[in-house]
Parts: structure tokens; C-alpha cells; sequence
């Protein structure tokens, strides 16, 4: 019998991680995936797995260190190691934005992604497991053309967590002073909590894929898709699943040139780490390729 790969997915309960429970669950590989759909409430979505892959469903709170070892403590140790974990978990509190909740953006956003990060690297024991992925799932909203020069270079700078954790405390000391000192320090005019949270998490990806050389750590954007966030700015062109092809690329399929047509998901890849994929434009359904952000 061939070995099970362990995958871990976050915010799984609805939207774009729904779709990547629904595209991984029917997936054939040539190993059968056990796919653990997390989320706060824990909820079982009653989701049909095919190809001798199984659902499993467990409370994961990404904003609580506590939450996260506790998963990994009842799920995963003890037993065998994770092969895959897509953080697709997030907030977009933009149009409602306050100095608050702009706060929560960056909280669960950047800060959750980094905790989910860095418990799985080492207490998950992810670092060890060569071949194994990350998928942070990002924005084109994360785009750095977002913001003056002056910032678009300090991101580009980073060499490491606290290098991004510095550019977060920027962001978030002069969100308390005013929207003018927001703006006057590049950051750009308000809202943009949301846009600044997804650019740190790309920032994160890049730092974490040089730290941790045996795990392939990338980040994407789906598009826009057919969700809670994605109506909060129109009439979204994408389903679910289609949102859901670029992460699920990245967590099973090839990162190379030959996975940008489908995918070729369960196939094996080159390796490819730290870089950000998408398609060419938010309305494409396509399996996306390595951008710039």
C-alpha cells in the first residue's frame, strides 16, 4: 500500500478553502491523501472524498498559538509527518476598516500565517520532512506597486522574520497616528490593512523558503472567486473550485513550466521556493505561474 500524505488546510469551513477541500478530496495521487479541513468552528462540510483520499475535520484557530499546538499535539504528532499545509485562512476588514480592526487584518492575516508557519516548521516537524509544501495564500492585492518606493524597497530588502515583523510595526504605528501619516509614509491612502497584510505575507514566504531549504514554501493568488471576501467588491467571475486550482497546484501538483497548462497535479516537480504565482489577470482560470508581486 502506498504511503498516505498528510495535507493541513486553514479556513476551510467556507469560500476558497472549501473549494480546495472540494479539488483535493477528488484529486487522484499516487499516494491517498488524508486532508485535514480546519477552522475555527471545527465544521464538517460533508464533503465526498474519492480516489481513497479522506476528510478529516478539527477546530484550528490560526490567531492562537494555543489552538495551533493543540492541533498538532491530538492531530498530527505521534503519528506520521505532514507533507502539506496550505494557510488559507484570513480577514479582509477593509470596508469597515478602523484602526481596530485593521490591527485584526494584520493580526490573523500576517501574524497567524507566521505562527502556523513556524509551529508546523518545528513542533510539526515540517522542516525535516524533505519535499514537503507550504501554500500561503495570498492577493494581487499584495502587489508592492501598492506603495512609494521607499517601502516597495525596504520589502524588497528583507532578509529575515524580524526585517518583516519590523515592516509590519511600521504600517501599524503610523495606522494609530492618522490616515495622513499613513499615507505620508507610503503606505498609501486607507483602507489598506488588507493590501498590507497579504504584502507581508509574500515578504514572510520569501524569508521562511530561504530558512527552510528542504520545504518548497510558495504563495499565490487565487483570483477572484465566489466567496464571502470576493463579493465584497463586485460580482465575482470564478467558483470556488477554480479558485482553488493555483493553491492545490502548488500543494500537489508541478511548480515547473509543465504544470501552467493544468496543474499536473499528483505529478512530481522541480523545486521551487519562494516565489508567488497567479494567473495574468483575477478573472482567469487558469492553474497560474510564477509573477512578480
Amino acid at each position: 500500500m502506498p504511503s498516505t500524505k498528510l495535507i493541513v488546510v486553514t479556513g476551510s469551513n467556507r469560500g476558497i478553502g472549501q473549494g480546495i477541500i472540494q479539488l483535493l478530496a477528488k484529486t487522484q495521487h499516487n499516494s491517498p491523501m488524508t486532508i485535514y479541513a480546519t477552522s475555527r468552528s471545527g465544521a464538517d462540510l460533508g464533503i465526498h472524498a474519492q480516489n481513497g483520499n479522506e476528510v478529516r475535520y478539527s477546530k484550528l484557530d490560526v490567531g492562537n498559538k494555543d489552538s495551533i499546538r493543540a492541533f498538532l499535539r491530538s492531530s498530527i504528532q505521534g503519528h506520521q509527518p505532514i507533507d502539506v499545509l496550505i494557510n488559507n485562512a484570513g480577514v479582509n476588514n477593509n470596508n469597515r476598516e478602523t484602526p481596530e480592526l485593521a490591527a485584526e487584518t494584520i493580526d490573523v492575516n500576517y501574524c497567524g500565517t507566521k505562527n502556523m508557519c513556524g509551529l508546523f516548521l518545528g513542533e510539526g516537524g515540517m522542516a525535516d520532512v524533505k519535499g514537503s509544501r507550504i501554500v500561503n495564500v495570498s492577493s494581487t492585492a499584495s502587489q508592492l506597486s501598492n506603495y512609494d518606493s521607499s517601502i516597495q524597497q525596504r520589502f524588497h530588502a528583507v532578509k529575515s522574520i524580524a526585517d518583516v515583523d519590523h515592516l509590519a510595526k511600521s504600517y501599524s504605528t503610523t495606522l494609530k497616528q492618522s490616515p495622513e501619516a499613513q499615507k505620508e509614509s507610503g503606505w498609501g491612502a486607507a483602507p489598506r490593512s488588507y493590501q498590507v497584510s497579504k504584502a507581508l505575507m509574500n515578504a514572510l514566504t520569501v524569508v521562511l523558503a530561504k530558512q527552510s531549504p528542504d520545504v518548497m514554501i510558495n504563495c499565490c493568488c487565487p483570483g477572484w472567486v465566489d466567496s464571502d471576501m470576493g463579493n465584497q467588491i463586485g460580482r465575482p467571475p470564478k467558483t470556488l473550485e477554480e479558485g482553488a486550482r493555483i493553491p492545490v497546484r502548488l500543494a500537489i501538483g508541478d511548480l515547473g513550466p509543465s504544470g501552467d497548462c493544468d496543474g499536473a497535479l499528483g505529478q512530481g516537480t522541480e523545486k521551487i521556493s519562494g516565489r508567488y504565482f497567479g494567473n495574468d489577470g483575477v478573472s482567469d482560470r487558469g492553474w497560474g505561474k510564477v509573477r512578480k508581486w
